[in-house]
């Protein structure tokens, strides 16, 4: 976590960019809470990763009683000279380690005067606020960045740099195996839970966090994946929402959805009275499409999130939300994943267009990335289809759509509203990507417009026209021999490509010429 926020604080930018006192004002904030929370599901954040590590450095509360390691990041100004370093490093308290350190030149002050981020890992007794007012008593100019708790034993995320050497693009992982270092760069998680959050004061319910953040944060790709032992207050929450979304799923959701769920009840233990294992579904997606999933342990970026769609990957929570609220959630949960995303990802067609969304998000640009964004949440999170035709009028004069989206799938309430059934009737436009990226992404209501295609097959074919014009210098390809990323930028990797294709051509020449 500190180590993503580090590049973001870090990462040069040509366009003006909100500074530290700005964007800690009370408006601020509240408006980035707004923005994370929507009732009954929620998708990838889609706005950009500076705000949601001031988001989460703001919102994080007091940790220093959970079980793990606590960090602070602090940014100290000082002079050039060797004397003043020598002072500062001198005046780190006893108690604390060094786990990172880096300068820069200040951005509020003289050419003689530096900046230096240090994340201090903290023994004993000691809190965060105690190290930062111990830095001021030494006469240190410091500002605390963040103060958090990572989950005990966690593995060390190793720093890939934030830019790619080959292409000059942000880095992007080339290997499956990478993944385990996308996945660890979570925004928020564990026991960092928002004051208003219905677990806030439920010490058990922390705990319990605590305990899927440290599973997750200790995968490594390829392993099995942690059976959980769901307690009965789990499972009385799960069980409430499956009952009322499997009776809005049979009158609303498309046909897919409807036939691979019902072969996750028969293979997967998905029931009323069993929260399913990720790892029985992994390998029953592996089987049908070659999709898996993996634990995470909260909230990823949208370009660590969509980069693992590359490579077939659904980075999937564990934990319930809190049963104080069961059809609420302030964060996605394994109930929206279970329930909206799996049953589609065996799907052969929609499995492809959540790849191809995936593949375009490597080394894209922030602004291709927030457009990618945009176009998977009003497919993948919010999509509906008409079933290859021109929907038909219900009895009540409504076009009668069908719903793929797993946002919709997962929320009882935002799925009555977008058919109709709370009495509103929100807009529903042809899925046309140029329109979809202008339509604002909403967090904290319900969507005010939602976008058809006929199929899956129709939203594939206009993602890639749109990709098409994306500016990147540089295609890439899935290796599924070696699961690997192939970036195709010149003559030889073409002729790579071209000749692992080559025997599939030949098989599908014959095949012509054999049907025909």
């Amino acid at each position: 976590m500190a180590a993503a926020m580090k590049f973001c604080y870090y990462a040069p930018k040509k366009q003006a960019r909100r500074t530290l006192s700005s964007s800690i004002s009370e408006n601020h904030i509240e408006e980035f809470k707004r923005r994370f929370r929507r009732s009954g599901s929620l998708g990838v954040p889609f706005f950009p990763e500076e705000d949601m590590h001031t988001l989460k450095r703001q919102l994080t509360i007091d940790e220093d009683e959970e079980d793990g390691q606590p960090i602070v990041t602090v940014i100290i100004k000082t002079s050039r000279s060797s004397d003043s370093l020598t002072k500062m490093l001198a005046s780190i308290p006893i108690g604390t380690r060094v786990k990172h350190m880096e300068s820069r030149d200040s951005q509020h002050g003289s050419a003689n005067h530096i900046e230096v981020l240090m994340e201090l890992e903290l023994d004993g007794s000691l809190r965060p606020a105690d190290v930062v007012d111990q830095l001021k008593k030494k006469g240190l100019a410091v500002d605390e960045i963040n103060h958090t708790v990572n989950p005990k034993n966690a593995s060390q995320m190793s720093d890939p740099g934030s830019n790619d050497a080959l292409a000059g693009c942000p880095w992007f992982p080339k290997s499956i195996y990478d993944l385990d270092i996308c996945a660890k760069k979570v925004i928020m998680y564990g026991s960092g839970l928002e004051a208003d959050h219905p677990g806030f004061k439920d010490e058990e319910y922390r705990k319990r966090r605590m305990m899927f953040a440290d599973i997750a944060l200790n995968y490594k790709q390829g392993d099995p994946i942690p059976r959980i032992a769901y307690t009965e207050r789990e499972i009385k929450t799960w069980g409430i929402i499956y009952r009322k979304l499997r009776e809005l799923h049979r009158h609303y959701a498309c046909q897919e959805f409807l036939d691979n769920f019902e072969l996750l009840e028969k293979h997967c233990g998905y029931s009323e009275n069993n929260i399913p294992q990720l790892e029985d579904i992994c390998k029953f997606l592996k089987m049908k499409t070659g999709f898996r999933v993996r634990p995470v342990a909260g909230y990823l970026s949208a370009r660590d999130f969509l980069a693992g769609l590359a490579f077939r990957v659904f980075n999937c929570t564990q934990y319930v939300r809190h049963h104080a609220d069961p059809f609420y959630t302030p964060e996605p949960d394994t109930v929206h994943e279970l329930m909206g995303h799996m049953a589609l990802f065996a799907d052969p067609d929609f499995a492809q267009f959540s790849q191809e969304i995936g593949l375009a998000s490597l080394g894209a640009s922030e602004q291709d990335l927030c457009k990618l964004a945009t176009l998977y949440f009003f497919s993948i999170e919010f999509g509906l289809c008409s079933g290859g035709a021109e929907p038909h009028i219900d009895e009540y004069g409504r076009p009668n759509y069908k719903i793929y989206g797993a946002g919709l799938l997962s929320s009882a309430g935002e799925l009555q509203h977008a058919v109709g059934q709370d009495g509103n009737t929100p807009e529903l436009l042809r899925f046309d990507p140029d329109r979809v990226v202008q339509q604002e992404c909403l967090i904290t209501t319900f969507q005010t417009a939602y976008f058809y295609t006929r199929n899956f097959e129709e939203a594939q074919q206009k993602l890639r026209m749109f990709t098409n014009s994306m500016n990147r210098p540089f295609v890439v390809r899935y290796n599924a021999y070696t699961e690997s990323i192939e970036v195709l930028n010149n003559k030889r990797s073409l002729m790579l490509a071209v000749n692992s294709l080559r025997s599939d051509i030949n098989l599908l020449s014959t095949a012509l010429h054999n049907i025909l």
